[in-house]
């Protein structure tokens, strides 16, 4: 597996990485570990937990991580009653982070990425308990999850040495490619795309109905809305034809169109070690009118 350079920093991801959406609620350890080990062993060395609020992190305390591994992890956003609520205070993201180290019982996590633009704190504030971390050596790097242009470059001017932005990217969200991914360029920070399959969207399996274990049945809150529109089968649909014409899977297509992109890193999230393995085994180049095609059926408003 290829590896990239994170912007202009020294970090170093690999294209694919590995999110943890489901582990501690539809992955259990046994899966987990599987998923791990079979990820590693391919060159991958990126792990994405996807909220502070994840059992995600519980769980990883219980895994053998290989050290080659490089773990981001997300503060910012706590539960109040049924409601999340975003903080970047001082001793938000002190306490959160030190919360995570013992819950997944590391003495440092390598990339911590800022779940939310708040807009209540001084950046100055922020900034601060950044440089307490990364002083005492807790974190290695700073990212910035679902941060605007205009967002990431007041972030980068109070200080914060951000190295990432972390903004869902795939054919169905195209919308960084508009703001944030222009800003990030000129910032010299690199880009990393959560959700490269469209939330899963993108293999194909909602065409005819929801299947009964997939996210749109089973997370109804909300989270699949919008992947699963007129537009977005319209996409998909799309994209299916475009790997029947060329006998691969529909996801082959989806990674190869992501690959197109450049971004630093692309994030999966499957749940059993055959979606991984199809997913490592992706390596579709599609030719430039291909390319052009998805990017026509997909352009972003």
């Amino acid at each position: 597996m290829h590896v990239h350079r994170v912007g202009t920093s020294g970090l170093e991801l690999s294209e694919l990485g590995l999110g943890t959406f489901d582990w501690g609620s539809r992955v259990e350890a046994e899966t987990a570990q599987q998923l791990l080990d079979s990820y590693s062993e391919a060159g991958g060395t990126t792990l994405e937990l996807p909220s502070f609020a994840s059992p995600a992190a519980d769980l990883l305390g219980k895994l053998t991580v290989s050290p080659e591994v490089t773990v981001c992890a997300r503060v910012g956003v706590a539960q109040r009653g049924d409601e999340p609520v975003l903080s970047l205070s001082r001793q938000q993201v002190l306490r959160q982070t030190r919360q995570l180290m013992q819950r997944m019982r590391r003495d440092h996590i390598e990339v911590l990425v800022l779940d939310g633009f708040d807009v209540t704190t001084p950046l100055e504030e922020t900034a601060s308990a950044l440089e307490t971390l990364l002083s005492a050596g807790d974190i290695d790097y700073v990212a910035c999850a679902y941060h605007s242009g205009w967002q990431l470059a007041a972030v980068a001017g109070a200080g914060i040495p951000v190295v990432a932005a972390f903004n869902e990217h795939s054919l169905l969200e195209r919308s960084a490619e508009t703001d944030v991914a222009p800003a990030a360029d000129y910032l010299g920070i690199g880009m990393v795309a959560g959700a490269a399959l469209g939330r899963g969207v993108l293999s194909g399996q909602y065409a005819r109905a929801v299947p009964a274990d997939s996210r749109a049945a089973v997370h109804r809150d909300g989270y699949m809305q919008g992947y699963l529109s007129d537009d977005a089968q319209r996409i998909v649909a799309g994209v299916s034809k475009a790997a029947s014409s060329l006998e691969i899977a529909p996801v082959d297509v989806a990674l190869a169109w992501m690959r197109s992109q450049a971004p630093a890193c692309s994030l999966i999230s499957p749940r059993t070690t055959d979606q991984l393995t199809q997913l490592l085994n992706s390596d579709a180049e599609l030719q430039p009118e291909i390319l052009q095609v998805l990017d026509q059926i997909s352009e972003p408003s």
